[in-house]
């Protein structure tokens, strides 16, 4: 067993029992194993057994949870505009597939993934109740897309210039990887302008090996999305901040421009794609394929519709793949094609509901040094969530983590901005 295995293991046995201690430590064990899932490293695919680690560690958070809930600091916010949104998406989605769903066993499979990650977004609301939990739980993250970034520096393997077998159990391919690579990026940002001078020098090697595997993945609707973070970086932020914004998009030009490679520019100025469905031609098909289906499914086709319907509504590609289904290769159609008209409003609600409230963070911000600290954390989660969506157009990130993930990182960031508000003004009163 080499050390980086037996390290891991040492690393979710004592998260998962440290669990009943703190659910903290069963949420960071739990990141760490989407991050570094043995079967998907070489270090872990014949080490150790196929087992389900990712639910045994979500077990162990959420007995830990109730174990330990009366314990932990009482949260100041109860309710978010968001959640309401999810319980509905959530409803929506045993709905149709009891219902209307065509294809009822994936279905019901994928509604099961989007309740899991339902409960999750809970657990992390109900778990992160103090400034030092929540910066443990950004650092993990950054530690996860660095130890990406590494093993695509150390071994990387490419497909006609894309990187692949780098990422999650929900983001193997170039696409998909790039897009939580795009969301955890301004984590990285605001842990460097708000953290001590070595927290900034850990900082910026994350930011580089984590902007390489970016690099590497040559993912155009990556390199829109965060084309259009930076500019939303600009327009959001305001003052100091707006400088600080300035400069680390200087520094991290510079620093892209020094890692591409002949193979990313190639790629992105010649267009050549090794899937026909991966073409502007075929998406634009599958996009008006979905419009189509959902005329004749207006309450949606369940999950998995799309794929099963493909060769009615997108024939000519379903061929040309050797009559295999096809996906409809974007986060909004497949909401509306798979969970219907109403799924996609519910869906649309739980995004701008969660900018929202990302917003109002910003706005009732205290002028303290903690409270400048919460405002660039909430323009960090604003804009991987502004970059996670602009990715989703291009790829399906509905069954994916990170969707639920920022939303949730966002009712846990107001429950901190509401308490550091109370202390500033008692301090004023006093």
């Amino acid at each position: 067993m080499s050390t980086t295995a037996i390290v891991w293991l040492i690393a979710y046995v004592t998260g998962a029992l440290m669990a009943f201690v703190h659910p903290i430590y069963g949420l960071l064990a739990y990141f760490l194993t989407y991050y570094q899932l043995p079967k998907l490293r070489w270090w872990g695919k014949k080490a150790l057994p196929n087992l389900r680690w990712s639910l045994i560690i979500s077990l162990a958070l959420m007995a830990g949870y109730f174990f330990r809930r009366r314990s932990l600091p009482p949260l100041r916010i109860k309710s978010h505009p968001q959640t309401k949104w999810l319980v509905l998406l959530v409803t929506n989605a045993f709905f149709v597939s009891a219902t209307t769903a065509v294809w009822p066993e994936k279905s019901w499979e994928n509604t099961i993934e989007i309740l899991k990650y339902g409960i999750l977004y809970f657990m992390i609301i109900g778990t992160v109740r103090t400034k030092e939990h929540f910066s443990y739980v950004i650092s993990m993250h950054i530690f996860g897309i660095f130890s990406w970034g590494w093993a695509a520096f150390t071994n990387p393997k490419r497909k006609a210039g894309r990187l692949y077998g780098i990422g999650g159990p929900d983001s193997l391919h170039d696409n998909s990887t790039s897009s939580i690579l795009v969301a955890i990026l301004p984590f990285i940002a605001a842990t460097f302008l708000t953290g001590s001078k070595w927290v900034k020098l850990a900082s910026s090697g994350a930011a580089a090996f984590a902007l390489n595997a970016f690099i590497l993945c040559n993912s155009r609707g990556g390199i829109l999305a965060l084309g259009v973070e930076s500019l939303m970086a600009l327009k959001i932020s305001k003052g100091p901040m707006r400088r600080n914004v300035l400069f680390m998009m200087v520094a991290g030009g510079l620093l892209f421009l020094f890692l591409v490679d002949p193979t990313f520019i190639e790629r992105q100025t010649i267009g050549e794609d090794y899937g026909k469905d991966g073409s502007a031609t075929s998406r634009l098909d599958s996009w008006m394929g979905a419009i189509d289906l959902v005329q004749d499914y207006p309450l949606g086709a369940g999950g998995g519709g799309f794929v099963y319907l493909s060769p009615i509504y997108i024939p000519h590609i379903v061929e040309a793949h050797g009559g295999s289904g096809r996906n409809v290769h974007s986060t909004y159609f497949l909401v509306l094609s798979d969970y219907g008209i109403q799924g996609f409003i519910f869906f649309i609600g739980f995004i701008l509901s969660t900018f929202y409230q990302l917003h109002d963070i910003r706005k009732n911000a205290p002028e303290t040094e903690e409270g400048r600290k919460i405002w660039a954390y909430s323009l960090a989660i604003t804009l991987g969530y502004i970059g996670l969506l602009t990715a989703g157009a291009f790829t399906s990130r509905l069954m994916a983590e990170v969707t639920y993930w920022l939303p949730a990182f966002a009712a846990a960031l107001k429950n901190l901005q509401v308490i550091e508000s109370e202390k500033t003004t008692v301090l004023v009163h006093a």
